[in-house]
């Protein structure tokens, strides 16, 4: 008999519904189930989905990028039969790379987290249920801690956690809650988690151990947008050895801390093509939905939105954009500040940056007996002006 993930991996609209669910989730993430039924702003989706869509299935060698020049395509597969079904992969929703070029791919639709090596083929599919049976798997985002294991988020309990080659270790400490937007959350060169967490009246900062039990924590500065800020589930945060780094979704700058929470930096470079939030978001609870709706289709259809933030090297940082009808961007900054590229009025967008590649998502047409293959990736090495 096949599984419900199966015949919902194989259907076009059950992976347009998958997609929709995606930016859905980083507009309005408190109205956004794990199956991707966000009601309330679905026509703001739409206008999300032509902006910051899954790359199309265009050769990725006939896409022009000024600075950054592709190097392989990797298909994902299971040559050794790791998987006790067919690999089938409905949403790459998060995607992180390790020094040896390995990957953890998270699917959010097909409920499922697994582990690649470098040319793509299936190492193993992680698996809480070794350690902790009958304990609901919805894994949402996963991150290797250094070259020792690996924290995998839960949508359910917490979170579980992995050896390096994907044996469960068990839970994580009942002190961690998961942060709102898996962008907010990186790990430093000791393998420790960094997270920012919303509350009511503040933002904060928390430093975490392997195990997600809580270190520090600091508050970040206030917000004059609270409410977009709050409902907009999209920015970056990055942790060196030294500093945080962190962007709001629509703020216009990048803050630089030290590790203790002090600012020492605002890093913003902007030209024409960049439009400022004018105002912040009305309170649904206050001023009804209505109203929160049309603003919001108005601010993401007027505003350039800062979409993700990545470590693109030891020495720089990437940033992407969303800028409604004016197109996708990026520009990349030293750690001083200093724009060195960027390209501003583009289609894609890169799902993760690393040791100088960045990797895009691609997913393919349908084939010829109508199904709809699994997605692949594409990898760039950033050249350097």
């Amino acid at each position: 008999m096949k599984t419900l993930t199966t015949e919902l991996a194989r259907s076009p609209a059950s992976r347009y519904e998958a997609a929709r669910c995606a930016y859905a989730s980083p507009i309005c993430p408190r109205t956004c189930l794990a199956w991707g039924k966000c009601f309330v702003l679905y026509a703001v989706v739409l206008v999300q989905l032509s902006s910051v869509s899954i790359a199309s299935s265009q050769p990725a060698d006939s896409e022009q990028l000024a600075h950054f020049e592709w190097v392989r395509t990797i298909k994902l597969s299971d040559p050794n039969g790791v998987h006790p079904d067919s690999l089938l992969i409905s949403e790459i929703k998060s995607l992180d790379v390790g020094p040896d070029g390995r990957m953890l791919v998270v699917d959010l639709l097909g409920g499922q987290a697994l582990l690649f090596g470098p040319a793509g083929e299936l190492l193993v599919l992680l698996d809480p249920s070794v350690c902790h049976p009958g304990f609901e798997v919805r894994p949402v985002n996963a991150r290797f801690l250094g070259s020792e294991s690996i924290f995998l988020n839960n949508a359910g309990p917490w979170g579980y956690r992995f050896t390096s080659d994907g044996r469960c270790l068990g839970s994580v400490d009942t002190d961690y809650a998961m942060v709102v937007h898996s962008g907010f959350q990186d790990v430093d060169e000791q393998g420790d988690l960094f997270g920012l967490y919303r509350f009511p009246d503040k933002q904060v900062i928390r430093h975490m151990d392997t195990s997600g039990k809580t270190v520090s924590e600091f508050v970040l500065p206030p917000s004059a947008y609270p409410i977009a800020i709050d409902r907009i589930g999209m920015g970056g945060l990055v942790v060196d050895d030294s500093h945080i780094f962190y962007a709001g979704s629509v703020e216009r700058e990048i803050l630089k801390l030290t590790r203790d929470g002090t600012v020492v930096a605002r890093m913003s470079h902007r030209s024409r093509w960049f439009r400022d939030v004018r105002k912040d978001l009305p309170d649904p609870k206050t001023d009804g939905t209505q109203a929160f709706v049309t603003a919001s289709g108005a601010l993401f259809g007027n505003t350039t939105l800062i979409v993700d933030l990545f470590e693109l090297s030891s020495e720089t940082l990437l940033v992407q954009y969303s800028n409604g009808s004016r197109g996708s961007g990026y520009q990349v900054f030293t750690k001083e500040g200093v724009v060195v590229a960027q390209e501003l009025g583009v289609r894609h967008r890169f799902l993760h940056g690393s040791n100088g590649l960045v990797y895009r998502v691609v997913q393919p047409d349908l084939d010829d007996a109508g199904q709809l293959p699994n997605p692949y990736i594409e990898v760039y090495e950033f050249v350097v002006p």
